[in-house]
Parts: C-alpha cells; structure tokens; sequence
C-alpha cells in the first residue's frame, strides 16, 4: 500500500503536466473587425505563431496554468492578455488598436457592438468596399444588406438613391464621424456630395429601423453610419488607379502615419476622377480632399478633419414612357404603341446635352442638366478619457455648400437635332438672328443695339451655411450598467434663387414668367424668378436636442433605454416676391408691382422704410423612445429584441409654404411606432441572422401641400398642408454567411416585406369650406422592390487571389404614386407593379507583398449578362391614376459595367 501510494505521489506532477490544451484564436482589428495577418503571437516562452491571411493562429499541447499572450503587429500598439488554460480547449481573440482612439470611435460614431447590441446591424469593412464597390456610387454596393435596395436613378455619377425597408434616404440618417449630413430643410442625400469617402472609410454600419443611436435622428428606415480612417490603423502609402466604363479614370492618393512616438496621427487622401459616363451625355469630372491631424495629449484626443468633394456631372430626367426607351419591351408589357410620340430612343440615351460650336470653331460637348457642387466640411474633437469609467466628447463642425443645377429657361422652345439631343448652335442662332426678316435680333422696346436671347441657361442654386456641436458623456457606473447623455445643436441656413448662366450668343433676356419681377431684363449672373415657387429665399432651421442613454451588459443579459427629446425652428426670408412695412397698426405685403392705398397714402415696392418679407420663427418639440434587451443563449448565439416611439417634427417644405413665404395652416408631426425580433447564431465557420419587424408610420404629410383654389380670389391658388396619411411596413429578413472551406466562402440573404398604406380620411377646412378625401387603405407602398435576394461565393484558388460572384434579384416593385391622389373611382387602387429581375456581378483581384511593399488588382463587373431592367417607376401623380404600364414612365437600370484597380501600399 506504501509502494502504491508512492507511485502516485511520483506520478502526479506528471500526470498534471500530461494535461494539454490547444489554444487557438483570430487577430482583428478592434474597430474595423477585420483580420489581421501576420501579427506575432507568443505566449510563454516556447509558443510562438504568425497569423495567416484570415488572422487565425493556434498552439497545440499547451500544459494547463496560467499564461500572458502577446500579441505584436506592425502599426498597432502591443497587447497583452493573461488568461487560465483549464480546459481541452481554450479560445482567445486578440482586438488590436489604440484603446483611446477605439473609445473615441465607438462612443462617437454611435458604432454598435453586434455581439450584445439588441438591433439588426451589418457591418461593411473596408476589405468588402475595396473589392466591390469599383467606380459605382457608394449606395449600390449596400444592395446586398438585408432591407435595402439603391438604384443610380437617371444614370448620372453621384446620384444614386437608397431606401431602407421601404423607406427613402430622407428617411435613414447617415452620420460621418459621429456627425449628421441629412439636409436640415428636406432630409435628402446627396452622394455626389461624398465622392472619395471610400478612399478613407474604415467601416461602415448599417443599423436597421429605429436602430440604437443615441441622437435624435430621421432613422425611421436605418441609419448609416460612415466611420473614417484614424491614427488607429495602418500607417503607410496607398495609390490606386482605375479605369473603368464610359472612359472613367481615377486615380487615388492616401497616408496615414499611424500613432507616432509623440502621439500624432496624419490621416491625408487625395482623388481626380473623369468619365464619359455609362449614360450619353452624363460626363463627370470632380476631385476629393481629406486631411486628420489628431493629437494624444494625456487623457485627451484632439482631432481636426477637412474634406470635400468638388465635383460637376451631367445629369437626365428620371421617367419617360416605356416606348420612349424601347416599344419592344412596351409592347410585351401590353403598352399600345403611340406611333405619333417618340418611341426606341435606346436605354443610354439623354435628351439632355448636345453638341455646341466654341470659339475656335470646333464641337464640343454642352450639358443642360449639370449639376456642381462643392461641400467642405471642417470637424474638431475633443475626446477626453477622465479614466477608467468616465469620458466626455466635444465636437463642433461647419458645411458651407456651394452650388446648383442649370436648365433651359423655356423648355417649349427648346431645338433639337434629329437625334433627339439639344441643337445649340441652333439655339445660338435663334438668339441672334431675327426669325422674321433675318436681321439681328433687336428689340427696340429695350435695346436699340444689343441681342434679345429667347433662350438661356439657367442655374437653380441651392447655397447653405451649417454649422453645428455635438456634446456627450459616458459615464461606467460599475461593470454592468453605463449612464450616457448629451445635447445637440445645429443651426442651418439655405439660401435658394435661380440666376442666368448662359445667354447662348444674346446679351440679355425677358423675363415674362413672373409679373412679380420687377426688372424684367435680365443679363448673365442675374437673378431671375421664372415661377413663385423658384424665388429668391432663405431657409432657416434650428435644431436643439438633449439625449440620455443607460445601457445594461451582463453575461448574458443586455439592454438600453434612449430617450431624447428636440425642438426644431423654422423661419423663412423671401427676398424677391413680396415686402412688408410695418406701419403700426397694420402690416403691408407689397408685391414687386402692386400699388396699395392706406389712409389716404400710396405704397409701393419702391416706398420707403420696405424690407424684405420674413416669417417669426416656430418652433416645434419632437422626441424619441427606443428600448432594447438581448440574451446570451451561448457563446454562439443570441435572442434580441427593440421597440420605439418617435415623434418626429416635420420637414421643412411642410411648414412653411415656398409659394408665399408663409406658415401652413396644419402643422403636425409624424408618428413612427416600431417594434423588432431577432436572433443571432455564429461560430468559426457558420453564421446567420434572422429577424422580423413592424413599423407604423403615421400622419405622412402630402410633400409642399396641395394646392386648392383660393376661396377669396377663384383665379389664385393656396396651399394647404394634408395630414393624416398612415402606412405599415413589416417583415422579415435572413443573412448567412458559411466558411464552406478555408478558401470558400458563402453568403446569401432574403428580405421579405410587406409595405402598405393605412390610411382612408377626409381633411376638412372649416373656414375655407374645403375638402379633401383620399383612400389608399391597403395599397402597396411603391419605389423600391419589397422582395430582395442575395447570394455570393468566394473563392482563393491560391493565397491572396480570389473570385467572386454575385447574383441579385428583385421582386414586388410597386411604381412610386402619390397617395393622396386615391380618389374616388382610383381609391385603394393598387400602382402598377415592374417586372422582377436579376442581376449577375463578379469580382476577382490578387495581391502580392514584395518586402514591405504591396502591390494589389481588383476588377469589378457589374451585370456581366447585360440585362435589361426597369429600375424605377412612376405612375401618374395625378387623377386620373391609370396604374398600368401605359401610364407608367420608367428609367432602365445601367447595363454591363467594368473596373479595373492597379495600386500599391508602402
């Protein structure tokens, strides 16, 4: 029995030590998640690996104790992470980047964690942009994220639209950086805009319906939040060249220092693009600047950021009839050809541009829809870690836009060649020579000398001035629970006129549109008001909001509860229609040409003491409720669900009246009630989301207001602002993504919805004795396709080569209407329904490292088998709704499209 016990006494050091682990993990970069090879990983002396292409490592027979894994990669800092090998398996996952710059990032940029996050979030990184997006607008390369679908619209560069389960992108706040971009006055974005952002875009989160961020935004569809690149990421050079469709170059330029000794960070990027255009006549040119300074300096991070995008494109009308692109496909649609109407123009064909004689006698191409903008935006932070539990962020940026769209002042008489574009030179012609007896074009009733223009160009220039602070705090008040809150505040200014840009070979012209102007004759650079709505005007928008946050993470158990609250104020200026003299006991609006009297005197737009007709400001509060929980089932997967109240304050088109400069009569906010279920399931090799929601949007208001005969004067209009219009939208949506094999992976995604108007009301006016009746209860909301499907593969034959292929289809495109116009014989009448289809994309690319440097190839194919498809529609915006492809006009989608990407990083 001594000998046995002494045997085992002998034996158990080895014994103990005969138990092995196989400790294995994944490096990532702590906020992009993308994986990072070639990191060295140690760990006790004697184990030693490299992380391969997909960032894994492993150590197999590891003894079981305690250990420090370390884990060095070039560009990050070090980390060390000390853990307890007690089992046959021991999972870590190193997250590489500077703990105050991820800080500033996550609690900023309002970038939710998908592990505990109770909301549906896809994250695209910068590897996907990269491979993927080619020469397209950013918008198209989202088409694969469940609930979405983006179109290029009429085909112009940057004017690429999105919806986000069925609602448009006034409805899905888009933040840069943790900053807002949505216009103040309409909501919209421009993409144009933002050209270049993926040269410097580290990630981008799309969180989908009321979604989890904390300020008070327009996210009843998702929000999108862009986040750029940092002293968090590699340092090193980057150039890139492209070529692509349509004679499209570009060429790219970035450095990035990294964190140096010092803690600076120099983030600079730099591109020139140019293009013919997939689309005749759209051509492009434009350029793009970024630059970040940033600067640890103790507990602080100090950030200065600047970037625009310069950029002129030509553009075309959205719809024309089915015939106008191809009769054809109109008659397989059952459109009865109208012989006498323009019919089988081509699917790249624009009306809109035209050759014109220059100077030195040769053709060049003229745009008559060109739109340039330029829109910098300058952002300062300051993100202070107090310590371990408290940080506090201040941000105060500025956007002065700059720019506009031309057009031809009078469309009626515009000449056309007899291929259907503009016919300058006869236009310059028409403006010279006189039609009649073919002399100089001299009207002597203005000028005995000069030429009267019967055409021009003009431009609608939309100018603003944004400046706006972002404060908030976080605060840790134990593992648990976390406090955070802050206040928002932004102040607008939009200034809109029309003015002459071209007088095409004459030196002046006659306004005849508008009897309220009061200098008819106009020259080049005027302002000149063809309508009362096109006037010369300032909006002004104030925001102020206040939020708070407490969030609860447990091991297994996760929630939040956001409340934040707004006050939105409007004020309009109009500076050319009408002026006001305040004379005490009464106020006068004078008209460019009216004459009024008032106790026995006679006022003029001339009369002194005049200015310009201004609204008060009105201020409207609005709020938000969102709440969230999620459950840990296990280290794979997750249940989640959320729901919120949004009272969200109304555009600005919708309180005050551009038509007079004045406030609607009903003003009401919009109602969104929402509530969502999900779960969540991922491994190594396997992962999938699954969710389902429902969203009631009430009290939709009829975009400017509905124009009604003015009681008081049957020859005038007035407009009335029509509330009242509720829609529903529910469904479901399903991503998987499968690591079939180390070199092939899977991806799929199917989004089911169901979208419906709920409304069917009667809007009474008492004091106007007005009625207004509409019935779309039950009609299917238009403008994007309510059923999407998405499937991929990749694959790397050899290391760091990889294709990919794409296939996307779209289903249940209902034809954008407007719902108000549901009346009578067309109530609840359903808008007519596009065709399905489907697209197929493919991608390839390869890179190779040649000591320090890489060089890297992408190629890019959108809709390789050139298919013909509608991508948006219309149906008539007025009675009578036929809902048929009769009345239908269309734009076709974009055909086989190519990219080419040679570049290098150093």
């Amino acid at each position: 029995m001594l000998r046995f016990i002494t045997t085992l006494a002998l034996l158990f050091p080895i014994l103990s030590f005969a138990q092995t682990s196989i400790v294995r993990g994944t490096v990532k970069d702590k906020v992009s998640e993308e994986f990072i090879p070639g990191a060295l990983i140690s760990m006790g002396g004697s184990f030693k690996a490299i992380s391969d292409d997909n960032g894994n490592y492993e150590f197999k027979d590891v003894p079981y104790g305690q250990y420090t894994l370390e884990v060095v990669s070039f560009d990050y800092d070090t980390l060390k992470i000390n853990f307890t090998v007690k089992s046959k398996e021991t999972i870590i996952d190193p997250e590489l980047g500077g703990s105050t710059e991820i800080e500033e990032i996550r609690i900023i940029g309002n970038i939710s964690l998908d592990r505990k996050t109770p909301i549906a979030i896809t994250k695209i990184s910068a590897e996907k942009i990269a491979e993927e997006l080619g020469s397209r607008d950013l918008p198209m390369l989202l088409n694969a994220t469940p609930g979405v679908y983006a179109t290029q619209t009429g085909g112009g560069d940057g004017d690429a639209r999105i919806t986000v389960r069925g609602f448009d992108q006034r409805n899905v706040g888009v933040l840069i950086d943790g900053v807002p971009v949505n216009d103040m006055e309409n909501g919209a974005v421009y993409w144009s805009n933002w050209f270049g952002l993926d040269a410097i875009t580290n990630q981008i989160q799309i969180q989908r319906g009321l979604g989890a961020t904390k300020l008070s935004m327009p996210s009843v569809g998702g929000s999108l939040n862009i986040v750029t690149n940092g002293m968090h990421n590699r340092k090193g050079f980057s150039f890139k060249q492209e070529y692509g469709t349509g004679n499209f170059l570009r060429s790219s330029l970035s450095y990035n220092s990294g964190r140096t000794k010092k803690g600076w960070g120099f983030n600079f990027s730099g591109s020139y693009k140019q293009g013919d255009g997939w689309v005749e006549g759209t051509n492009t040119q434009g350029g793009f600047y970024y630059g970040k300074i940033q600067k640890v300096i103790k507990k602080h991070l100090i950030s200065l950021s600047a970037f625009g995008a310069p950029q002129k494109h030509g553009q075309r009308s959205f719809y024309q009839p089915i015939q106008y692109w191809d009769s054809q496909v109109a008659k397989d649609l059952g459109v009865t050809i109208d012989e006498s109407a323009i019919k089988d123009r081509g699917i790249r064909f624009n009306q809109h541009w035209g050759y014109i004689t220059n100077e030195d006698g040769k053709q060049e191409i003229k745009n008559e829809r060109l739109n340039y903008y330029h829109k910098p935006q300058i952002t300062l932070k300051d993100f202070w870690q107090v310590n371990k539990k408290l940080s506090i962020s201040n941000i105060g940026y500025m956007s002065i836009g700059k720019g506009g769209g031309t057009r031809l002042a009078n469309s009626a008489g515009t000449l056309y060649t007899e291929e259907g574009h503009i016919d300058w030179d006869a236009i310059v012609k028409a403006n010279q020579v006189d039609q009649l007896f073919g002399g100089p074009n001299i009207d002597l009733a203005y000028s005995p000398t000069e030429l009267k223009s019967t055409q021009v160009l003009i431009s609608s220039v939309n100018n603003h001035f944004w400046v706006g602070y972002l404060g908030q705090f976080q605060y840790e008040l134990n593992p648990k629970w976390t406090v955070s809150g802050g206040i928002d505040y932004r102040y607008y200014k939009g200034s809109h006129y029309q003015e002459i840009t071209d007088l095409l070979g004459g030196d002046y012209y006659i306004n005849t549109s508008n009897f309220n102007d009061p200098n008819p004759m106009k020259r080049k650079g005027d302002k000149i008001a063809l309508n009362t709505y096109n006037n010369d005007r300032d909006g002004f928008v104030q925001w102020g909001g206040v939020f708070g946050s407490v969030e609860y993470s447990g091991n297994r158990w996760t929630a939040f509860l956001n409340l934040s609250g707004v006050i939105n104020a409007y004020k309009g200026v109009d500076y050319f229609q009408k002026k006001v003299l305040d004379l005490g006991d009464t106020t006068l609006r004078i008209g460019a040409n009216d004459t009024i009297e008032y106790n026995g005197n006679t006022y003029t737009a001339s009369s002194p003491g005049l200015e310009y007709f201004a609204t008060d400001w009105k201020s409207i509060p609005g709020g938000t409720v969102k709440a969230g929980v999620s459950y840990i089932l296990n280290e794979n997967s997750k249940l989640y669900a959320n729901l919120g109240y949004l009272s969200r304050t109304p555009q600005f088109s919708n309180v005050i009246d551009n038509n007079t400069n004045s406030f609607f009569r009903e003003i009401k906010n919009e109602v969104i009630q929402a509530v969502e279920l999900g779960y969540s399931f991922s491994n190594k090799y396997f992962g999938v989301n699954v969710n389902g929601y429902f969203t009631n949007w009430k009290n939709k208001p009829f975009p400017f207001g509905v124009a009604i005969p003015d009681p008081n004067d049957p020859t005038a209009t007035i407009y009335l602002n029509i509330n009242g219009m509720d829609a529903i939208h529910y469904g479901g949506e399903i991503d998987v993504a499968y690591n079939i094999f180390k070199n092939l992976q899977a991806e799929a995604m199917l989004s089911l919805g169901d979208w419906t108007w709920n409304s069917s009301e009667t809007f009474y006016v008492p004091e106007l004795d007005y009625s207004f009746t509409f019935d779309a209860k039950g009609v299917h909301v238009g403008d994007a396709a309510q059923t999407m499907l998405n499937f991929s593969l990749r694959y790397e034959p050899i290391k760091k080569l990889y294709f990919k292929v794409q296939y996307q289809w779209f289903d249940r495109y209902y034809a954008a209407f407007n719902p108000f116009y549901l009346q009578g014989a067309d109530a609840r009448r359903e808008a007519w329904k596009l065709p399905s289809y489907g697209l197929l994309n493919a991608f390839a690319g390869y890179s190779m490292n040649i000591k320090k440097v890489n060089l890297f190839f992408n190629a890019m194919v959108s809709n390789v088998l050139n298919t013909k498809f509608m991508a948006d529609a219309t149906d008539s915006y007025y009675a009578p709704f036929n809902a048929d492809a009769q009345s239908a006009s269309v734009v076709f989608g974009q055909g086989l499209r190519f990219n080419l990407t040679l570049g290098i990083n150093f």
